[in-house]
């Protein structure tokens, strides 16, 4: 390799490096934003089976939609966090989706992370719909179906304050 491509080399990887930092350091979510209090649309995904589940299947109880995608790098870092959340919240409906275009990255991106949750991916023409901007992405949904909240980024899932918050979005005390 000649001097001239390994300086393009180490200046792509500086680049990349950068942006990846770059992106990590503004992903946090600062603080729950208030929703518009519209109907959530019926949106649709597919689990690894190649079944479609509907959110109105889950209507009558509080949800959390957490946009997700195997290339986000801010996600992998979130998930495990996400995931212990769930579990100590279960009274809270938590439905993880992804953004992939194929199930195959979804799954491995759980399985290389060593993820206890099993991929949904999002139907792409509701993603579309939805305008979802950036993952990791969270909308609140209540119980009758309205959007009451969302945030950007990586959520603080270990916290109780972030508990609080999310109780106090959904209407649960």
């Amino acid at each position: 390799m000649n001097r001239s491509n390994k300086a393009n080399r180490f200046l792509i990887i500086l680049i990349t490096t950068l942006f990846v930092l770059f992106i990590t350091s503004f992903s946090h979510a600062e603080e729950i934003q208030p929703g518009d209090n519209l109907p959530m649309p019926d949106i649709r995904w597919q689990d690894e089976d190649g079944n479609t589940h509907h959110l109105k299947d889950s209507n009558g109880k509080p949800r959390l939609l957490h946009f997700w995608a195997a290339w986000c790098i801010p996600c992998r870092q979130e998930m495990p966090e996400m995931l212990k959340w769930q579990k100590e919240n279960s009274d809270i409906v938590l439905i993880p989706l992804s953004l992939d275009q194929r199930m195959a990255q979804a799954k491995h991106f759980v399985k290389k992370n060593n993820l206890a949750m099993s991929p949904l991916l999002m139907n792409a023409d509701d993603s579309d719909k939805l305008g979802i901007p950036v993952v990791p992405y969270t909308l609140f949904v209540s119980a009758d179906g309205l959007i009451t909240g969302y945030f950007f980024g990586i959520a603080a899932w270990e916290t109780r304050e972030f508990t609080q918050q999310v109780r106090q979005h959904l209407g649960i005390e």
